[in-house]
């Protein structure tokens, strides 16, 4: 006698495919928004990162470059919609000088008598800047406090030289501490508008001038040679001006300049960074 053995073929019924077919959206829902998340959170924190790390950057090269600066050679240029822009000279050399013509008694002198300088030197063609009380006795020559050097002795075994000019000088003013500075050429920092936002550019090797020069100015003086510092500032220049000399003649003397930057997201305008910072230049006339 032989005995059938019935095999039952077991499949999943429509039912439990529907229920694994929700479970596995539902599974993958999660997964996704999870993954979601962790790509927006990474991008928003290397999207700050990056806006931090371009703006002190910026602090710190304006902090270093502006403590080298001359005596009263900080100044501010603004217009409120286009472009707002800080001028100051940096020192190439400074010392004390022995004798200097001085008026209205010497004014046939050609030459000032100096101590060498311990760090950097003097050459032909830079300018010689004593006692400089303003802008404009910095800027221009015709307030008698700046002129240009025409030749420069060999330092002699007291550590002297002279130094000597084309044509007859005499200063207005002398230094009650005996300084001297050396300078060349006046440096620019400047926000320029593009598109809705603002980028700093960084302006040398052009020729000083009695009044302030604009960026376009800048960019068509001989010379010139400039690069991007830093991009996507929002200041409101006509009531957030990114420069700031103090008007106060005693911080005027010892050159308190406020920087107020304000640096915008790429894809967030209404996350700001704000950097609120006052930089000291130690150098008195």
């Amino acid at each position: 006698m032989k005995v059938k053995t019935r095999i039952a073929n077991h499949g999943f019924t429509l039912i439990e495919l529907i229920i694994v077919i929700v479970m596995l959206g539902i599974l993958s829902t999660f997964t996704f928004g999870f993954i979601s998340w962790g790509a927006r959170y990474y991008l928003d924190v290397s999207e700050r990162q990056l806006v931090l790390d371009d703006s002190r950057f910026i602090i710190e090269r304006l902090t270093r470059e502006l403590r080298t600066a001359l005596p009263y050679s900080v100044r501010t240029l603004t217009d409120n919609d286009e472009y707002a822009c800080i001028e100051y000279v940096p020192i190439v050399a400074s010392g004390r000088y022995i004798d200097i013509p001085q008026n209205p008694a010497d004014s046939d002198d050609i030459t000032v008598s100096v101590i060498s300088p311990t760090s950097g030197s003097l050459a032909a063609g830079n300018l010689f800047s004593v006692f400089t009380t303003s802008a404009n006795e910095v800027y221009d020559s015709s307030n008698n406090q700046t002129f240009t050097i025409d030749s420069v002795s060999a330092i002699a075994l007291d550590s002297s030289q002279t130094v000597s000019f084309s044509s007859a000088i005499s200063f207005d003013d002398i230094s009650p501490a005996q300084r001297y500075y050396i300078w060349s050429t006046p440096v620019s920092y400047c926000l320029e508008l593009n598109s809705d936002k603002y980028d700093i550019y960084r302006y040398q090797s052009y020729a000083a001038t009695t009044n302030q020069l604009t960026p376009t100015q800048l960019k068509a003086a001989s010379n010139v040679s400039y690069a991007l510092m830093a991009e996507n500032v929002s200041n409101s220049l006509a009531t957030e001006t990114p420069f700031h000399v103090n008007d106060n003649s005693s911080l005027i003397r010892h050159a308190q300049i406020a920087i107020y930057l304000e640096f915008s997201r790429l894809t967030d305008d209404n996350e700001n960074m704000f950097f609120h910072h006052l930089v000291q230049v130690p150098n008195a006339p």
